[in-house]
């Protein structure tokens, strides 16, 4: 081996192997000499196994680059000993599918940890000994289901990257005890339902990511987190969100909502987020229809920007922008009191799945058929026959 190496007051501060130079296992005396050593980067070898106490003689690393190792798979219990200062190990694309659950318990002073890219399918326990951890990276690895304990010890974690995973259950409390975080990234997951308290103790919480999942509907989940600036729900399958589903996010910023199954929206949904800036709401099918009657008079006063929000139906109205809508040309749309849901959350989740028990579908057909002939009404005359066809449609 030929380390690259830098000296501090004559003394090894940083020392780089070259790439594919470092034999595959690495022993007690290795670096026996290096005691001064700040930054170790072994990233890129040919890495099959860490001998126990490798790095004991370390005491002064403070940085452990041990990234694109591909034939390391296992770490031994003993593998960091000595390494009570280390603030950043990179354990990122290497083939872990196992970590011993005392595996990082000498590192009191670890502050980040990268294991992207690795294979483990659960959150190990050897994280509950992480009490200086601030950045946890587990994006894409193959993580089923956040336990209730998996995360509890991390208090003092600011960035959670679970990314790209398989995540498809996330029990209750999960995230409790996390109370400083900032960034919390889910994105690129299986996650369907979003129980009301699944994120309740992330009172500190600024950026959240649930892109690209399954999620249908969104009801109460956000009620806790007052900080929230960033939200990222784009690329769902969502139909349908409360009126109070955004109520308690006073400060947010940022709502990305598009390339959902989206048809309309609550009316008062947008009215208490005073600091909201940008909406994004493009690829939704969007119904231009009475249900959206509110929203030109909100986007003529909202100071922010709505990004793409075109007409699915009705069919002649495809393409147009719902903001061109103006209260003349559905002046006589009114939603029967039965329609319109309680600016509250409901309790359980299970009430979000139907429709309130008032509202038959016989109501439904009709109030849908009265709001298309009000539509054709003020269409061109060209369409004047279109009304009756309509209403004979829905009725």
């Amino acid at each position: 081996m030929s380390p690259a190496a830098e000296r501090l007051g004559g003394r090894w501060a940083v020392v780089s192997f070259p790439i594919g130079r470092v034999s595959a296992i690495l022993t007690a005396n290795t670096f026996r000499n290096l005691t001064f050593l700040r930054s170790l980067w072994l990233d890129r070898n040919n890495l099959t196994f860490l001998y126990p106490g490798t790095f004991s003689a370390l005491s002064n690393l403070r940085e452990l680059d041990l990234g694109w190792n591909p034939r390391l798979t296992h770490l031994h219990a003993n593998t960091f000993r000595g390494l009570s200062n280390l603030l950043s190990l990179d354990l990122s694309s290497c083939n872990i599918f196992e970590i011993h659950p005392l595996v990082f318990s000498y590192l009191l002073s670890l502050q980040v940890l990268d294991l992207t890219s690795n294979n483990l399918r659960y959150v190990p326990q050897a994280f509950r000994s992480l009490a200086s951890l601030t950045r946890l990276s587990l994006e894409r690895n193959h993580i089923e289901a956040i336990g209730r304990d998996s995360l509890k010890d991390l208090k003092a974690l600011y960035e959670l990257n679970l990314r790209k995973n398989r995540i498809w259950t996330i029990q209750n409390d999960a995230f409790a005890m996390l109370n400083r975080l900032g960034v919390l990234d889910l994105g690129h997951n299986h996650i369907a339902d979003l129980p009301n308290q699944l994120f309740s103790g992330l009172i500190q919480l600024k950026t959240m990511h649930l892109e690209a999942n399954r999620i249908t509907r969104i009801n109460c989940s956000f009620n806790s987190l007052l900080n929230l600036r960033k939200l990222y729900l784009n690329n769902n399958h969502i139909s349908s969100i409360s009126h109070a589903a955004f109520s308690n996010l006073k400060k947010l910023q940022f709502l990305h909502l598009n390339k959902n199954n989206l048809s309309s929206l609550p009316k008062h949904l947008f009215a208490e987020l005073p600091k909201l800036k940008y909406v994004f709401l493009s690829h939704n099918p969007w119904d231009c229809d009475c249900k959206m009657l509110w929203f030109p008079t909100w986007i003529a006063t909202y100071k922010g920007a709505v990004e793409g929000m075109q007409c699915a139906f009705p069919v002649l109205h495809n393409q147009t922008l719902l903001d061109a809508f103006t209260h003349g040309k559905l002046i006589n749309c009114s939603i029967p009191p039965g329609l319109a849901s309680a600016d509250k959350c409901e309790e359980s989740d299970a009430n979000t799945a139907a429709m309130p028990h008032a509202i038959s579908d016989k109501l439904l057909w009709i109030t849908l058929a009265w709001c298309a002939w009000h539509l054709a009404e003020t269409l061109d005359k060209s369409f004047s026959g279109l009304g009756s066809d309509v209403s004979a449609f829905f009725l």
